[in-house]
């Protein structure tokens, strides 16, 4: 049989776009537009949390990935039926049809979250392990350049008031078609199994990644709030106290925050194949704290608001690097289960940036966006002290450099379903 061809990293740039389109439908093209169309506030909080909700639960379906068709097929087939949902979404006029547009807004979040499922398991399967860090530097690089350009074409669009069909026309464009580059993945054909071996085989492959010393130390780190860079999320809410005009605010928040979060992504996907993977993920943590300690203690003035905000990006994309190959090294070589793996462990990171960023929002009141800042950098300084100490302890950090491919210990209950897949391929 043929030896697989790997992909040249690079390609999960395009592979990447769709997941960014519709992730920044909810968290920049949503608000928006309900707010032209009147929606108060708290409304638009309730429906971005309702449109978060997939990203916490994907991991429950994203099993539907690993079976049937190769998941270069699933992840074009889940692309096209996401970019339905979401033009049908961009269609339904607010406020008469509000129900209509979250219901078509929510079904894109929950289809398109596959596409992540699709990458991680195309990622773990047709990578090496020296290739696995600039492979996930490109796919974050594709996640938010996709997200950046379809929020910014969109929020323009709405705001010429281009016909919504077009709009909706648009922003499926922008996930269908990069989505096409994944059929150019040579991925190993999968072995011909009945449904029943299929979910035993996963649960069993789950089982010895989610109760492995590897497998639990990486979930805590997932859950931890290193490096989940929370506050990117807000920091377009956080403009006021800086007196940072409108023009600032959308530069160093909007284009200005993707290139430079893409370029922190891919310096970081680089120096994941050459150090340590969770060390490097720590260190994350630990800058994102630097960063948020100086923003804090510096005068609310907008160079202030500039600096800070534009090396938070630049961090934030070193951590979300270090966050997917930390993920795909855990996970290791497996092919069956690798989507619905990859999904546990993304679902946990959503998790701890979710409550991250409750936690820091709770500080505003009291006391003022320092406190925000601040509380995003206890959290950060907290957790790499305590899994630093736990890792070492643990032995759970592994070796300094990469230098071959590692070699997880499984049990031998479960070591011949690894031999079945290594042959298939």
């Amino acid at each position: 049989m043929c030896a697989v061809k790997r992909p040249p990293p690079w390609l999960f740039v395009l592979t990447g776009m769709p997941y960014g389109v519709v992730g920044s439908f909810a968290g920049q093209v949503m608000p928006y537009v309900a707010e032209r169309a009147g929606t108060k506030l708290d409304a638009i909080g309730w429906w971005g949390a309702l449109l978060q909700l997939p990203t916490l639960l994907v991991f429950l379906y994203a099993p539907i990935v690993d079976i049937g068709p190769r998941r270069k097929h699933w992840l074009v087939l889940v692309s096209v039926l996401g970019a339905a949902c979401l033009a049908a979404s961009c269609m339904m006029p607010l406020p008469a049809h509000a129900g209509a547009f979250l219901a078509c807004a929510v079904a894109a979040q929950v289809i398109s979250g596959l596409v992540g499922s699709c990458n991680g398991g195309l990622m773990a399967v047709t990578m090496t392990d020296e290739q696995r860090g600039k492979a996930s530097g490109w796919y974050n690089m594709g996640n938010l350049s996709g997200g950046g350009l379809s929020a910014t074409a969109a929020i323009a669009m709405v705001g010429f008031e281009v016909e919504p069909w077009l709009i909706g026309l648009a922003l499926a464009a922008m996930m269908v078609v990069p989505s096409l580059a994944a059929l150019w993945i040579d991925e190993p054909a999968r072995p011909v199994m009945s449904l029943g071996e299929v979910v035993r085989q996963t649960l069993a492959d789950v089982r010895v990644v989610m109760f492995s010393r590897e497998g639990l130390t990486g979930i805590a780190l997932c859950m931890s709030p290193v490096g989940t860079a929370a506050l990117v999320n807000y920091f377009s809410g956080m403009s006021a106290p800086y007196q940072a005009s409108p023009g600032t605010v959308a530069l160093v928040t909007g284009l200005g925050n993707v290139g430079l979060t893409a370029l922190g992504a891919f310096v970081g996907g680089y120096l994941c194949d050459r150090y340590n993977r969770r060390v490097l993920y720590l260190v994350s943590g630990a800058l994102t704290a630097v960063c948020a300690v100086a923003m804090a203690l510096s005068p609310r003035v907008e160079l202030t608001y500039v600096l800070g905000v534009t090396t938070y990006a630049l961090i934030t994309g070193f951590c979300y690097s270090a966050f997917t190959s930390t993920v795909l090294e855990t996970i290791g070589k497996s092919d069956r289960a690798a989507s619905t793996k990859y999904s546990l462990f993304v679902a946990a990171g959503n998790f701890a940036i979710l409550y991250v960023g409750l936690i820091d929002t709770r500080f505003e009141s009291g006391h003022g966006v320092e406190g925000v800042i601040a509380s995003d950098a206890a959290l950060n300084i907290a957790g790499v002290i305590i899994l630093a100490i736990a890792f070492w302890r643990l032995g759970a950090f592994g070796k300094w450099r990469h230098t071959a491919e590692p070699t997880a210990e499984l049990p031998t209950a479960v070591a011949h379903i690894h031999d079945h897949d290594q042959e298939s391929s």
